[in-house]
């Protein structure tokens, strides 16, 4: 092989390569501005704005309560957090992998959320979380999965 073709064949294997890592680095960012962009929504107790980034027949686990399996018990749960007055999040996501087909990743990270304790005051409590995205339809990536435990 000459010395012009070698160069060819390292320059395509350079770009090809580069396309691919920058194709997944692409869809980790998208699944990070959609994280965020929930917590957001989540911190303006915008219900509306926050089932965005639900995806169809959800499944979440809170800490420490039965799994929510439909839409309808997410909505719920969450419509409830909102009314609280110290509900916030401040979240953080800190790994993301996204399959090789591009349509499902997985993530997780740690939450601080601040709430009504039980005795009425402002309380909080840090949490693990883990969570499965998929790529809907329209290309966006929602919340398939969101599983938490507290660890404090």
């Amino acid at each position: 092989m000459t010395a012009f073709k070698l160069a060819k064949v390292c320059l395509a294997a350079a770009l090809f390569g580069s396309g691919v890592l920058n194709a997944e680095q692409t869809e980790e960012q998208a699944i990070h501005d959609a994280y965020a962009a929930w917590v957001q929504a989540a911190n303006k107790k915008d219900l509306a704005k926050w089932s965005q980034f639900l995806a169809d027949d959800p499944y979440f686990v809170p800490a420490a309560s039965p799994p929510l399996t439909s839409t309808k018990a997410v909505l719920d749960f969450y419509e409830t957090l909102f009314f609280d007055r110290w509900f916030s999040l401040d979240c953080e996501q800190e790994h993301v992998e996204v399959s090789e087909s591009a349509d499902m990743a997985w993530a997780r990270g740690t939450c601080l959320a601040t709430f009504t304790g039980p005795d009425g005051s402002k309380s909080s409590s840090k949490s693990r979380w883990f969570k499965v995205w998929i790529r809907h339809s329209d290309g966006s990536w929602r919340g398939r999965v969101n599983i938490w435990n507290y660890i404090d």
